[in-house]
């Protein structure tokens, strides 16, 4: 019970929860009649119920004083509830903030959470969820995704609609076709262009792999291809190779409503912090899916930027 020995005060707490928690209700109970036929997946049942047994504490005291107090008279039976107050903050905190945040308000929230990582998980999640000891195949092919991504990418696909996806190291390319699939099975007219410094081997209709360095961006696909590829873009930086730089080529080329990922982030975060500082307001993170299996459950932690509209007059 380390992890939620204090107090948080930072986190949500008092009328503002009551209220946070009171608003949410209302939209999951809209949710699960107009997306799930009046189901309730398992976080919906979960926060029902919690729900159900703050709202008979005291309504003139906080949440977090009466559970407090309870566990200290009773820890075998409140000990639980505790715990489960502390998620259900945690998860107001962050669902308060919006769908689309700011980087800088992204990492000061993360505080309450994994140290490095900022997620909620902890780092036996983390060392297995791309496979241990073996990795995902895709075609055959080891894919170095994670189980979250392996479901986060085919919702952002389906949602977008890219008409061009580029994807900076290809290793053996299952991810590229992974891709190319997942456009093909949404009917979407688009294609894949995957490059590294070893030019894959791999063949798909809608994939073409191109070899280039990340030293030189500029060089990184043929003359006139960025100019031509059609929108919306997906981008996925992970080459791990001169980041900022690559970074701040495709900002050159990415328009309102595109999507630059940079995965395995949390050893990038001082060149996402300077990217974002270069650009005021022009990325954002969708936390629509760094969040929807739980705080930054995607390599991407913190990194699924979507390209936001100029303001008038620009």
């Amino acid at each position: 019970m380390a992890e939620i020995a204090g107090d948080f005060a930072e986190l949500i707490s008092g009328d503002e929860l009551k209220a946070a928690a009171l608003r949410y209700i209302g939209e999951m109970r809209a949710k699960i009649e107009r997306d799930q036929n009046g189901l309730h997946s398992v976080f919906d049942s979960w926060f029902t119920r919690v729900l159900g047994q703050l709202i008979q504490f005291d309504p003139t005291r906080a949440w977090e004083d009466s559970v407090r107090e309870r566990v200290i008279r009773a820890p075998a039976q409140f000990g639980g509830l505790q715990w489960d107050l502390h998620r259900l903050r945690q998860f107001l905190d962050r669902w308060r903030q919006g769908r689309f945040v700011d980087y800088a308000r992204r990492e000061q929230s993360g505080t309450h959470y994994h140290p490095r990582f900022g997620t909620e998980f902890g780092a036996d999640v983390l060392l297995t969820c791309q496979g241990a000891p073996s990795l995902m195949r895709w075609r055959g092919i080891p894919l170095m995704k994670n189980v979250f991504d392996f479901a986060m990418y085919p919702m952002l696909i389906g949602e977008l609609r890219p008409h061009t996806i580029i994807e900076i190291g290809s290793g053996l390319g299952a991810s590229a076709l992974w891709f190319a699939d997942h456009l093909v099975m949404n009917g979407i007219d688009g294609h894949v262009h995957s490059v590294d410094r070893v030019r894959a081997e791999a063949a798909h209709p809608h994939v073409t792999f191109h070899q280039g360095d990340c030293a030189d961006p500029a060089r990184l696909f043929e003359p006139g291809l960025l100019q031509a590829a059609p929108h919306p873009w997906l981008v996925i930086e992970d080459a791990h190779h001169n980041v900022a730089g690559v970074i701040e080529h495709f900002h050159t080329f990415l328009e309102p409503g595109d999507y630059l990922i940079v995965e395995d982030s949390d050893i990038k975060r001082e060149a996402l912090r300077g990217f974002v500082g270069a650009h005021p307001g022009d990325y954002l993170v969708d936390t629509r899916y760094t969040d929807n299996f739980g705080r930054n459950a995607t390599c991407a932690a913190d990194a699924i930027f979507v390209r936001m509209e100029e303001p008038d007059g620009e």
